[in-house]
């Protein structure tokens, strides 16, 4: 399992953050070229499919990739 923070496209809202029951995703110190404060992938590890994060940015700035297999 695989989350990508598309960093362009985040403004940093905490929606995902907030849907990720897992604790996967936090809002990092980290800015944008447009000043926001990107969200970064803080626990890859326990994410499970769900797809919380990605369903519920406003901006398309999350994704989840499935392993194949």
């Amino acid at each position: 399992m695989a989350v990508y923070i598309e960093e362009r496209l985040c403004k940093g809202c905490g929606l995902c953050v907030h849907f990720c029951k897992k604790g996967v995703l936090k809002i990092s110190d980290k800015r944008n070229v447009k000043g926001y404060n990107v969200v970064e992938v803080f626990a890859p590890e326990k994410c499970k499919p769900c797809k919380l994060c990605e369903m519920n940015c406003p901006d398309f700035a999350v994704y989840v990739e499935a392993e194949e297999g």
